[in-house]
């Protein structure tokens, strides 16, 4: 497998390292109204949605210790406006606010730094989810399925930990 079929795979999702790069190229040429939405998955991965219009970029991660995590990302481009309508306007007693941090080293000397304060909302996030699968029904398999295989690769003697 060559450095770039490693990179990403036919659903758009590769390692944070690309998708951060991604990321920051927008955010530089517009650090202006960015969004960042907190969830949960099935399986107790944290998704992590960042929206710059017309782009979101879905982040899943598994927590391997209190400082670090496996994440797995994809670009998803051009999602219905009802997003905005439905989920940008009110806070529901289920949402709260919290700090979120996230450092992807981009080469052995650099690395993208972001963090800031994020709204986390599992209602929230499970419609944003929705409607992406909606546009490509398997991206949300494709995501957890990497983030688990690279877990497996990485860590074997951890996957079946906790039986």
């Amino acid at each position: 497998m060559t450095d770039n079929e490693e990179e990403q795979d036919y659903y758009g999702v590769a390692p944070i390292r690309s998708v951060a790069k991604k990321m920051k190229k927008e955010y530089d040429r517009d650090p202006k109204d960015w969004r960042v939405l907190g969830s949960k998955d099935k399986d107790g991965n944290l998704d992590t949605i960042i929206s710059k219009k017309p782009n979101y970029f879905w982040l899943k991660s598994k927590q391997l210790s209190p400082f670090s995590a496996l994440s797995m990302g994809t670009v998803v481009r051009n999602l219905d406006k009802d997003i905005d309508e439905k989920v940008g306007k009110k806070m529901s007693p289920n949402d709260m606010l919290r700090f979120f941090g996230m450092v992807v080293p981009i080469k052995e000397n650099k690395s993208v730094i972001a963090s800031g304060i994020e709204k986390y909302s599992q209602e929230k996030g499970d419609y944003l989810k929705k409607i992406i699968n909606e546009k490509d029904a398997n991206l949300g398999y494709q995501l957890r399925r990497r983030v688990d295989e690279a877990f497996t690769k990485k860590h074997p003697q951890r996957k079946n930990l906790y039986i």
